[in-house]
């Protein structure tokens, strides 16, 4: 039975040939970041340019985080405060938030902020490097432009999400007593003690939040790699894998949270 375009579905071979073309992606996908790792037995080449990115993406992007943290820190307690007032239930209050914010809302919204903001730039780079042949001559010179150009960059956000991600969680619990012991009236010691008597354990939820983050760094910058590393020809083609990058490593994002939170929790 073959479907047509006019009854408004695809016809068989169509799907069939989508499919394929996921398959073939995902599998150039897999074998572009093999290629980036495998080329860690060239340290002389990308240790200094992580260090260079770091800088880039993590220290470019904490005024970013902060910013984010305290307005997420301020939204998330006050629905938390209307609704555990309701039901007398205010003592609970900083621990509710902390759960929400070290389990979900730190590592995620961390990584979106990331994407929207390095992604883009990231895929941008790359692109113009492509397509100004500047990747080729690398490889005239005996260069490795996975080495040089994207392993560092890999490299460094595994390594700066994490760290956001706790810059993330201290701003927004010190942005959640603000709201609820400053402006609300609540006494410190009933804010401060559930988080102090081990109703948010470290191990459990902390570094939950640090792992995810981890997978996170990973899934942006490879996605971004990617999208720059094949980009089509023209200003166009640079736009497109800016945006393919920013929305793929933010679907992406959602996708993994899901699936780490079954696996870790």
């Amino acid at each position: 039975m073959h479907l047509t375009v006019q009854d408004g579905l695809w016809s068989s071979e169509a799907m069939f040939d989508f499919l394929i073309n996921i398959f073939v992606g995902m599998g150039r996908f897999i074998r572009f970041i093999m290629s980036i790792m495998s080329s860690v037995v060239s340290p002389y080449l990308w240790v200094w340019q992580t260090v260079v990115q770091i800088n880039m993406i993590g220290v470019g992007s904490l005024f970013l985080i902060c910013i984010a943290s305290i307005f997420i820190g301020l939204v998330f307690t006050f629905q938390m405060y209307m609704i555990l007032n309701k039901f007398s239930g205010l003592s609970q209050l900083s621990s509710v938030v902390a759960f929400g914010i070290f389990r979900e809302l730190s590592p995620v919204v961390t990584g979106l902020l990331i994407a929207g903001r390095v992604g883009s730039t990231v895929a941008a780079e790359l692109s113009q490097l492509r397509q100004s042949e500047q990747v080729d001559s690398l490889l005239m010179w005996g260069i490795s432009p996975y080495a040089y150009l994207m392993l560092p960059r890999f490299l460094a956000g595994i390594v700066c999400l994490p760290v956001l991600v706790l810059v993330f969680d201290a701003i927004s619990i010190y942005s959640s007593w603000a709201y609820a012991v400053l402006l609300k009236g609540m006494e410190n010691q009933i804010f401060w003690n559930p988080l102090l008597d081990g109703n948010v354990f470290f191990e459990q939820d902390v570094l939950y939040g640090l792992y995810k983050s981890m997978f996170f760094g990973g899934l942006i910058i490879s996605v971004a790699l990617f999208q720059g590393f094949y980009v089509k020809r023209g200003v166009s083609g640079m736009a497109q894998s800016s945006t393919k990058a920013v929305v793929y490593a933010s679907l992406g994002i959602l996708a993994m949270d899901y699936l780490l939170s079954q696996l870790l929790y």
